[in-house]
């Protein structure tokens, strides 16, 4: 799955694209914050981190924020020349008074004739009010694509726009994005009619490879949480990307879902057990795609033993465990069983980036 989709509006183009919007290059980068602008959480603190505390003693001189609109502040130390800061959290009272839509309209627009109104020619936007807000990325998507789509349809001088979609907890993964690019596709067709063709890549197999799938009987989801508990800290790193069938979403076409997920993994994990090995799904539909994965293309097998079973008798055996296997995991005690789990996020580490220390 690519991590980003371009739409073209004459010499103008919309950009959505998974990432951390501080690390974006355009000129001007959107925060979304309460209307004193305190930068205390979401992407407004990610900002604050990222540029310094000058942001903040900026912003201070222009409160109180109306609620959907925008204050320009510098940009302190990030390569950005300023920072808007759009007020999608204000007062009890003013909120009650404006509705969400109206708010993501208002501030969209104004970050939009602000761009315009200083000359410049690139915005990056998160995902307006999806954080500490609390607005549905539905909500988000179909009405900041609206205002930008006018926007860029009437306008003579090119513009890039960027709307980042990331979570800083961790704890989503591209794959819970779907939703918001099939929302902004199916809200505002006339966008999805101008989606630019993906850009090949010099190897397209390697060049969409992107995160851990996670193979698993669900009689065994005691074991698949404490393994993505052990690994939060590479998650909140942006160090890995999982993917598992608790992310898909009620209403998904379930199987296509973990078909896009099967042939866009980098490593696989597989967490083998009597359930596991008996599981006529995994047995027909999850192993034959991902062991030829392996021998055509290169995508790693990790194993865990998490209970004695006859792994012997099937074509696991001839791939790696990621722990010794002399010791199912059900059979160890607590501490030694946290021991082994690091071992085994390492190791998952190490097949992600193998470049990395």
């Amino acid at each position: 799955m690519a991590d980003s989709r371009v739409y073209k509006f004459g010499d103008s183009q919309l950009t959505l694209a998974f990432g951390d919007i501080t690390t974006s290059e355009a000129q001007v980068l959107v925060s979304s914050d309460d209307s004193y602008l305190t930068m205390s959480g979401g992407v407004s603190a990610a900002i604050r981190r990222a540029g310094g505390n000058a942001i903040a003693l900026d912003a201070a001189k222009k409160v109180p924020v109306p609620l959907g609109n925008v204050a320009v502040t510098t940009a302190g130390t990030l390569p950005a020349q300023h920072i808007f800061h759009a007020a999608t959290i204000g007062p009890s009272s003013a909120a009650e008074q404006m509705p969400p839509t109206e708010i993501l309209r208002n501030a969209t627009r104004r970050s939009m004739e602000l761009l315009d109104a200083l000359q410049l020619q690139s915005i990056a936007f998160p995902a307006l009010g999806a954080g500490t807000a609390k607005f549905s990325y539905e909500e988000v998507a179909a009405r900041m694509a609206e205002v930008i789509a006018d926007a860029l349809l009437n306008r003579k001088r090119p513009v890039d726009v960027t709307i980042h979609l990331f979570d800083d907890s961790g704890r989503k993964q591209p794959f819970d994005y779907i939703r918001f690019f099939e929302e902004f596709a199916a809200r505002v067709p006339r966008i999805a009619a101008r989606e630019a063709p993906a850009q090949p890549s010099t190897n397209a197999a390697d060049a969409v490879r992107e995160h851990v799938f996670i193979s698993y009987s669900h009689q065994d989801k005691a074991w698949l949480k404490r393994l993505q508990d052990m690994l939060q800290p590479l998650l909140r790193k942006n160090s890995i990307a999982l993917w598992s069938d608790t992310g898909i979403k009620p209403g998904s076409q379930w199987k296509d879902e973990i078909e896009r997920a099967l042939a866009t993994a980098k490593v696989a994990v597989l967490l083998v057990s009597p359930g596991f090995l008996a599981s006529d799904f995994i047995a027909q539909h999850e192993l034959p795609p991902l062991l030829d994965k392996a021998k055509q293309q290169g995508v790693r097998i990790l194993w865990v033993y998490v209970s004695a079973c006859l792994y012997k008798e099937t074509e696991i055996a001839a791939y790696q465990a990621a722990h010794d296997i002399a010791h199912p995991l059900d059979k160890l005690r607590t501490a030694k069983r946290n021991e082994v789990l690091v071992q085994i996020c390492q190791q998952i580490k190490a097949a992600v980036n193998p470049q990395e220390p």
